[in-house]
């Protein structure tokens, strides 16, 4: 599955396995082709998609670049998702900030 990602430098799309998907999404890539293929009034599939928008997280990916047709393109894929622990999040921040202060 591709999925398009952002944060404050930008945005990319990003390949993901079922395991990084089942992360964000809360399913299976099975079960999100059966939602997908569901109709009735509520589409569960773009729920689904719904719930899964700007709910952050850390990514671990791989980059490699590849040339068709002359043209060079990247594939970034994802080899990691974990929730945003913000409070270990914050320690390593202010660790860095300490680190800065006793430098100078």
């Amino acid at each position: 599955m591709v999925v398009k990602v952002s944060d404050d430098s930008g945005e990319a799309c990003l390949a993901l396995f079922n395991e990084q998907a089942e992360r964000i999404f809360g399913c299976s890539a099975d079960e999100l082709d059966k939602l997908k293929s569901q109709e009735g009034e509520e589409n569960r599939f773009q729920q689904k998609l719904k719930e899964a928008i700007w709910v952050p997280h850390l990514f671990r990916i791989s980059v490699a670049q590849h040339e068709y047709m002359n043209e060079k393109r990247q594939w970034i894929t994802a080899r990691a998702v974990v929730a945003v622990d913000f409070a270990a999040e914050s320690r390593l921040l202010l660790e860095e900030i300490s680190k800065m202060k006793t430098s100078q």
